[in-house]
């Protein structure tokens, strides 16, 4: 094996395990990027970031046995540093800290990594604000003095309350403003654990507020999305960057919230839906879909969000539409699950990962 050979990572604690007829080999998304990378002439590395030899320049990984059948059985060999890496840990142990020594060994080594770290719920809002995609954002503040959002829930009637680095719709909190001066105050996934369904006096809501401003939380002008069934629905639209580094839309997947749901996270009792039932769910409402519009808007704010972190090769975007139409951006995803995609789609992205990584391996992009 030629030094020289173009050799791209993906960083991962789901390494192959076993036997088994086809021996230990990864997880078939992983397979599926190294035929790919292969077609292209590079060599797929996967490993944990605990098996990079930093100051030695190399990396203990597994790979196919036989470059050209990476379906076939892997082995662990080590090999030089890959010259571009997918970090693709969990994002509960990302969110804790797992990846930063790579991530900063990666940089110091001139390796670009993707995703990059990426802007937080308020950081995003505050770059499309500034753009002409200002037109997809609901209105949004930064949660500070109770009393102000407080305003804010009685002038929109219903608001939402975010954690600003929050993923998987924990902490996530919809109040209602009722005609009897109270709040209904609903979360399905609290971060202590559990849900919630209370009604609120002003003053326990203000109390409420003022312990969740100790951490960095947005308060979210609630939108009247539209609904299927009378579930809620938003749109999951996840693209991929390929060789020569353009953005392709993988799919739009709707997810349904449970009845009375707060979010459609899958985790929270979320419901995903192919994309083609939903349309005709909708159809049977005499509602529409904008496909076309949902794309629009995702593939938009991606090239913003490459224009700025050049190495961002992987988004998920969730996007409501309501009752009029219109298409609202909800948040970004730098690590959106693989959970939402059908076979198709897991393919497409797979691929596109893989091809994204070669170029960035050529380019040096970091």
């Amino acid at each position: 094996m030629s030094d020289s050979m173009v050799r791209v990572g993906v960083v991962t604690t789901v390494l192959p395990r076993g036997g088994g007829p086809s021996g230990a080999r990864p997880v078939a998304y992983f397979r599926r990027m190294a035929v790919r990378a292969a077609e292209l002439g590079a060599e797929l590395l996967v490993f944990s970031p605990e098996d990079v030899d930093w100051p030695a320049r190399r990396v203990h990984a597994w790979v196919p046995a036989d470059l050209d059948r990476p379906e076939g059985p892997w082995r662990r060999v080590w090999r030089p540093l890959p010259q571009a890496l997918y970090e693709n840990v969990f994002v509960h142990l990302a969110v804790r800290g797992y990846t930063r020594g790579l991530r900063a060994q990666a940089r110091r080594n001139g390796i670009p990594v993707f995703n990059p770290v990426l802007p937080n719920k308020w950081q995003m809002f505050r770059w499309l604000r500034r753009t002409d995609l200002a037109r997809y954002l609901p209105e949004t503040h930064w949660l500070t003095a109770p009393a102000q959002a407080i305003s804010y829930i009685r002038a929109w009637r219903t608001a939402f309350v975010k954690p600003v680095g929050g993923y998987g719709g924990t902490g996530v909190t919809r109040i209602e403003a009722s005609r009897d001066g109270r709040f209904r105050v609903c979360a399905d996934r609290l971060r202590e654990g559990g849900a919630m369904r209370r009604r609120m006096t002003e003053r326990v809501l203000a109390a409420w507020l003022a312990r969740r401003a100790r951490t960095p939380h947005l308060v979210q002008r609630g939108l009247a999305l539209i609904t299927l069934a009378g579930r809620k629905v938003d749109f999951r639209v996840v693209v991929c960057r390929g060789l020569g580094g353009k953005w392709r839309i993988v799919g739009v997947i709707p997810k349904r919230a449970p009845r009375d749901g707060v979010v459609t996270n899958l985790v929270a009792g979320g419901e995903r839906l192919d994309l083609a039932r939903g349309r005709a769910l909708a159809a049977r409402e005499g509602k529409v879909i904008p496909v076309a519009d949902l794309e629009e808007c995702a593939l938009a704010i991606a090239k913003l969000i490459s224009a700025r972190r050049p190495s961002a090769g992987l988004l998920g975007f969730d996007l409501g539409v309501d009752d009029a139409g219109r298409v609202w951006f909800i948040e970004m995803n730098p690590k959106p699950s693989r959970l939402l995609l059908d076979s198709e789609m897991k393919r497409m992205a797979a691929r596109l990962n893989a091809e994204f990584l070669v170029h960035l391996a050529r380019t040096g992009r970091v």
